[in-house]
């Protein structure tokens, strides 16, 4: 009986350790949630390929104070239930140091807050919402807000002479409201004729609200979504010999890839440009055109340098627990990143020059810093 006990006891300690999750002292385990696959997935596989990049170039170089970095990657198929299932998991299970996640705002607004309570370090790359990182000391990003954008296209406008335009608000999408707000904000101060109109995830045809524009004959046209959305909205405009000038947001990057043609001329706000001649940019676009075999988006430079902010904090972090890599993250700035050069405002959000690109040939193009 008692060798009996004995066996059925070492089967069932056999059992239990098999099912734990071990966490390896020598690597550092990042997980990144974006969407792979869906409406957004072209976002999320940019973000990832840079993300990837980067880690690939510091494994080789021998890691970060002798420990290679291990990623966790996660489709959240732009979902927000997917990603804090996501997001949970990566605590739990995988034992994650950090993430760098999400890639749109509503999903990472969903797992900020999660973040903030279990004390794990969160970095977007590109989550833009002011709400994301507001008030959660635990959560940082790596682009800038929705305001900081929208106020800086606005202005752009006012200096390159627009006197009337016509803004297209996606009111289901907090990205677009936020924008919106801004630029609305800073035109009516800068006396700049504003007329709006609205529309929703769900629609596809936007003859109706196209039409009211057109009999506005505003000088110009802001719409601030993202660019599978505005390829059909001003594929739509065209049809209806709309020939505005059009701005938008960093949600149009992307667009050249389906709407090159009838995005001709249209600017928009951005943190990057491909032709930029910087040394570090002309490096990071050699060597992903290298490993991926076409040239990267403004998401996919943000993915790099979130990884760039990463491995800066944690050389410097007293150990790899979650307060001391949000301390150091914190004290991150000076560096120069492919977006520019990084510096944490008191809600951990980046201040940088906005980068104006203009869809020229089917290509992005710079037209200038801002």
């Amino acid at each position: 009986m008692k060798r009996l006990l004995l066996m059925m006891l070492l089967v069932t300690v056999f059992v239990i350790g098999c099912g734990k999750k071990t966490v390896d002292s020598n690597v550092i385990k990042i997980g990144v949630i974006a969407p792979l696959t869906g409406n957004y997935a072209q976002y999320g596989t940019a973000v990832k390929e840079g993300v990837e990049l980067k880690v690939e170039d510091i494994n080789k170089a021998g890691g970060i104070n002798g420990k290679k970095i291990e990623l966790v990657i996660a489709d959240s198929k732009g979902d927000i239930q997917e990603s804090v299932n996501a997001f949970k998991k990566m605590v739990s299970q995988d034992k994650v140091n950090l993430v760098i996640g999400e890639v749109v705002s509503a999903t990472s607004q969903a797992i900020s807050g999660l973040a903030q309570n279990a004390k794990v370090p969160l970095i977007s790359a590109t989550a833009t919402s002011l709400d994301v990182t507001k008030g959660k000391d635990f959560v940082f990003r790596t682009t800038f807000t929705d305001p900081y954008q929208g106020t800086a296209t606005a202005k752009y406008a006012k200096s390159k002479g627009v006197k009337s335009i016509a803004i297209l608000t996606n009111s289901s999408n907090d990205y677009s409201v936020g924008i919106a707000n801004a630029f609305k904000d800073q035109a009516t101060k800068d006396g700049i004729i504003i007329t709006e109109e609205k529309y929703t995830n769900d629609d596809k045809d936007f003859k109706a609200i196209l039409t009211k524009v057109k009999g506005q004959n505003p000088q110009a046209i802001f719409i601030p979504d993202y660019y599978n959305t505005i390829g059909l909205i001003i594929s739509q405009a065209r049809d209806l010999g709309i020939n505005a000038q059009y701005f938008g947001g960093d949600g149009w990057d992307g667009i050249q890839t389906n709407f090159g043609q009838v995005a001709e001329g249209a600017i928009f706000a951005s943190q990057f440009s491909p032709d930029d001649k910087a040394e570090n940019v002309q490096k990071f676009m050699k060597d992903y055109k290298a490993k991926y075999n076409k040239e990267p988006i403004m998401f996919a430079a943000l993915g790099y340098d979130t990884v760039e902010i990463v491995e800066a904090a944690l050389k410097s972090a007293k150990d790899l627990t979650g307060p001391s890599i949000k301390t150091a993250i914190n004290g991150v700035s000076g560096i120069e990143l492919i977006t520019g050069k990084l510096k944490f405002d008191a809600d951990r959000n980046p201040e940088k020059a906005v980068t104006f690109i203009e869809v020229k040939g089917g290509k992005l193009t710079l037209k200038e810093k801002f």
